[in-house]
């Protein structure tokens, strides 16, 4: 199924305050028709290569409400005196957020949470400048192309030659997915009790379907998907200095001081699962007093660093870590998420599934839309900007000795570029009692590219992110019989 028409919707007020280079012209009364008339050009460019209709909402102080359609180009709307911006922006979503692809930017978190109840997606400033940094990038590029080619049809002395349309006025399309590919990846998911179905690349929605009775607005849990959001978050806190990865973790858990085996634990084997801790299953259930307290406690089954055990143990022990290392600040684990993750990326507060203390349940939980979960997608095609530095972004990524191909949340697919992969159903192994479990030479699909990400949630909810083809999809369904890589395979046309 063809994507409908998507719409960005601005508040460019907001947008003017929130970026440096437009806030500066903005606070002065003489330049502000400047920041205007910036942001105005950066969204033709951005529209222009993307695709897509950009609709801009600037508070107004006339009696009337206006409205200017510029040809093949920007919707620009000016509020009357007795309304504003984020009154006609919410009007819009409520109107058509369940209807069709709408995101909204604007830096205040009550309108996002109010276009989000009405089914439409948020964005931040700060991501909308990434996508506007993207798409003048492409241009760019296109354009460099363009010159060389012309540069070579002269020499030839060919110029004069009508050689048809520029490169981007074909998006790219050399690059672009197959469309029968991708009618074929989509049926391949919804006979295999798939639900929801959204493929972007290169910042374009190319296909967004809905099946076996699912809404577009309807958010779904996407279980251990969560993992990847608080894998973020704690190399933000390496970042903002509050923990390194190789400190000891009996340094601030002081339970663990008197446990030679358990003083050895460092942040990172945590974060990748090699602890050691016995993963306690029962920490996913409700009603518990205390889930922080009862992993301290796990015995441990293997020696740290040397084996590989999934489960929610080991990040329950970190997100104890990290809650006394923020009392300083007073500040909860889960306000950090929302304040260094979530937030930048247009997203609220999340489902939490907290015990009596108010500990989060960590490896599970989050319910999102699929083009809600696709933020952290488009997060790792940018290496983790806004939210992180190239160096953390790759830092969380490496992969430990015990499992190369797990890491902070995330699973790679880097095995597939090497000699002899092993291409295995990730979910069936991990139903493995540890021990019995192999991760050598372990890859998502065998014919996809080495720099594939996926998150991965129980019943075969997927994030796939694919950098070098500017790639992110998000499925979501039940357990069936699925393959990520005939998923991949049928996809990418491999």
């Amino acid at each position: 199924m063809p994507a409908p028409l998507s719409y960005l919707l601005v508040d460019g007020h907001s947008v003017m305050h929130a970026w440096p280079e437009l806030r500066r012209h903005q606070v002065m009364a003489g330049k502000r028709h400047v920041a205007r008339a910036d942001l105005l050009q950066r969204l033709r460019h951005y529209q222009d290569m993307k695709g897509g209709q950009v609709v801009v909402v600037f508070d107004g102080t006339q009696a009337q409400m206006t409205e200017v359609r510029e040809k093949e180009g920007l919707q620009i709307i000016y509020a009357d005196s007795g309304s504003s911006a984020d009154h006609i922006l919410e009007k819009i979503a409520a109107k058509y957020g369940r209807q069709l692809p709408v995101r909204v930017v604007s830096a205040d978190v009550m309108v996002g949470e109010t276009v989000m109840a009405f089914g439409a997606d948020w964005l931040s400033p700060e991501m909308l400048k990434l996508m506007c940094d993207d798409a003048e990038k492409d241009m760019r590029g296109h354009i460099t192309k363009l010159t060389s080619r012309r540069h070579l049809l002269a020499w030839l002395g060919l110029s004069g030659a009508s050689l048809g349309l520029p490169a981007w006025a074909s998006q790219s399309g050399a690059s672009l997915l197959n469309s029968r590919a991708i009618a074929a990846a989509a049926r391949y998911s919804s006979e295999r009790r798939g639900y929801a179905l959204l493929i972007q690349q290169h910042g374009q929605v190319l296909h967004e379907s809905y099946a076996n009775g699912a809404k577009r607005s309807q958010a779904r849990r996407i279980y251990s998907g969560t993992k990847g959001f608080w894998g973020f978050a704690a190399m933000a806190a390496v970042e903002d200095g509050l923990i390194s990865l190789n400190e000891k973790v009996a340094g601030t858990i002081h339970e663990w001081r008197a446990d030679d085996r358990k003083a050895k634990i460092t942040v990172e084997h945590l974060l990748d699962f090699t602890g050691g801790l016995e993963r306690c299953q029962i920490l996913h259930e409700d009603g518990l007093k205390d889930r922080n307290q009862m992993a301290i406690q796990r015995p441990l089954l293997a020696a740290p660093g040397k084996s590989f055990i999934y489960g929610p143990s080991q990040l329950q022990v970190f997100h104890e870590l990290l809650k006394r290392k923020l009392r300083k600040q007073k500040e909860t684990p889960t306000h950090y998420l929302e304040r260094r993750v979530l937030s930048p990326l247009g997203l609220g507060p999340q489902r939490y599934l907290p015990d009596a203390m108010g500990n989060p349940l960590m490896d599970a939980g989050f319910l999102m839309t699929v083009g809600q979960w696709a933020r952290i997608g488009e997060l790792l095609l940018r290496k983790g900007a806004p939210v992180l530095k190239p160096d953390s972004f790759h830092a969380m990524l490496e992969g430990s000795a015990a499992n190369a191909s797990y890491s902070f949340g995330f699973w790679n697919n880097r095995a597939a570029g090497r000699i002899s992969p092993r291409e295995i159903d990730i979910e069936n192994q991990l139903n493995l009692v540890w021990n019995k479990q192999s991760w050598s030479r372990v890859c998502i699909c065998k014919k996809a590219p080495a720099d594939l990400i996926a998150c991965i949630g129980s019943g075969y909810q997927r994030l796939y992110a694919i950098p070098s083809r500017g790639l992110v999809v998000v499925r979501q369904g039940q357990n069936a019989n699925y393959s990520d890589g005939e998923f991949l395979r049928t996809l990418l046309g491999g």
